[in-house]
């Protein structure tokens, strides 16, 4: 028992003169070195913050970039939409000024005819004025 407790006597002013070596090794800080320690604290979160900033901005860039893209894309649609709008909508005139051309055109030979009747049938009856 006795063996025992020597040994861990032993054992504490072992690790109590360990520890104040250790202690003592450490020499104290001037306000200098406290100062550039806190710098150097700053800068490392100041460098954490800016790259957080940065992976944000370039993340809102490439949002806002294929926002764009989209939008570009649309537009395209949209003009060409417009454009076979536009075509849709001159097919249909020139397709009714067609119809209305073939209609007049219709309409003016069935006219003539009946003019060439009617002057026929004034000529016959001018030359024979008794026949009413």
């Amino acid at each position: 028992m006795v063996n025992g407790l020597s040994g861990r006597i032993v054992a504490a002013v072992t690790l109590f003169t360990v520890a104040a070596i250790l202690a003592g090794c450490r020499q104290p800080q001037t306000p200098d070195e406290k100062q550039a320690r806190l710098l150097a604290a700053e800068n490392i979160q100041f460098k954490e913050r800016l790259a957080n900033q940065q992976a944000r901005a370039e993340t809102v860039q490439k949002q806002q970039a294929q926002k764009l893209q989209q939008q570009e894309q649309e537009l395209s649609k949209c003009r060409a939409r417009a454009e076979q709008l536009q075509k849709d909508l001159e097919r249909g005139i020139a397709e009714r000024v067609r119809d209305v051309t073939a209609k007049v055109m219709d309409e003016n030979a069935r006219l003539r005819k009946e003019i060439e009747r009617l002057e026929a049938e004034i000529k016959k009856l001018k030359a024979d004025p008794n026949q009413s």
